[in-house]
């Protein structure tokens, strides 16, 4: 197991973090960019996505902290949180993809490319696989 952070480590941590932020606003903000993603807008609707933007803002911190940490061993529980949120949000959302508008298909596609950055993230600091740069 590497103990220091790698590259790739610290890159996939920036690019959350900076997708985090943006999600985190647009969920955050239900009434306004709720047509996004959502049939239909109601106070549950946005209470909901409220929520889920508390969420979004948990792991986008998570990633910062991520970022300034030093050693592996102080953010491989981050990386471990993250992809299992990713599966578990893939499934929930591909399961109710009919209470969606289209732009969930973008929402889709950033999860997936996710998903495979924290498990690179993570096969590369536990030696896994080779460094990819």
């Amino acid at each position: 197991m590497t103990n220091e952070i790698l590259k790739f480590t610290k890159l996939t941590f920036v690019i959350h973090f900076l997708l985090g932020l943006v999600f985190t606003i647009i969920f955050w903000l239900p009434d306004i960019t709720g047509s996004l993603f959502f049939t239909s807008y109601s106070d549950e609707v946005g209470a909901l996505s409220m929520l889920i933007g508390a969420l979004f803002l948990g792991l986008t911190f998570g990633s910062l902290f991520g970022f300034l940490a030093k050693e592996w061993k102080e953010v491989k529980i981050v990386v471990i949180i993250e992809s299992f949120w990713l599966v578990t949000g893939l499934i929930a959302m591909t399961i109710n993809l009919s209470v969606y508008e289209p732009m969930i298909y973008l929402s889709l596609v950033i999860n997936i490319i996710f998903l495979v950055l924290f498990c690179l993230t993570f096969l590369q600091q536990e030696d896994k696989m080779k460094p990819i740069f």
